[in-house]
């Protein structure tokens, strides 16, 4: 991704928590999305040909449940904490980034807070993430994100 970006990019692409948007699974304008969506499109009709060939290729005996994958990933519909669309019942970041007029939470006076629930996976990577944010701002963090894998 050779593009740069500007800050108001950035911030359709990252969430107020610090998460990326952009490349989660379930984003209606993500990259899984689109490439899901488009892998779908080349490969249609070889729910023909994968059981002629299952016996040279055996994971294709399974070819049903890429095909579901495929589909689920296809269809995403979340539109982003941004826009209303994160409805994660653990997730204060989702509306309070609008109540505390911010960007992310690594911008409010209030950070680091007590609001989110978050599950363990998330605590791990939203205090880092955010104390990223502070130090070398959005632009940079989202640089380095795009380095290191989406999910853990």
């Amino acid at each position: 991704m050779g593009e740069e970006l500007q800050y108001a990019d950035i911030v359709q692409r990252l969430a107020p928590c610090g998460l990326d948007c952009e490349r989660c699974v379930m984003y209606a304008e993500g990259r899984v999305k689109n490439l899901a969506s488009g892998l779908s499109k080349a490969l249609e009709g070889f729910e023909n040909m994968a059981p002629r060939v299952a016996d040279r290729f055996p994971v294709l005996r399974e070819y049903d449940h890429f095909v579901e994958t495929l589909e689920l990933f296809g269809g995403a519909s979340c539109l982003g904490c941004r826009n209303g669309g994160s409805t994660l019942p653990f997730c204060a970041a989702r509306t309070c980034f609008k109540e505390q007029e911010v960007d992310f939470c690594a911008q409010c006076a209030e950070y680091p807070c007590e609001r989110n629930s978050y599950p363990q996976n998330m605590v791990e990577r939203w205090g880092p993430y955010n104390d990223r944010i502070r130090e070398v701002g959005a632009e940079q963090f989202y640089r380095e994100s795009l380095e290191r894998p989406r999910y853990k």
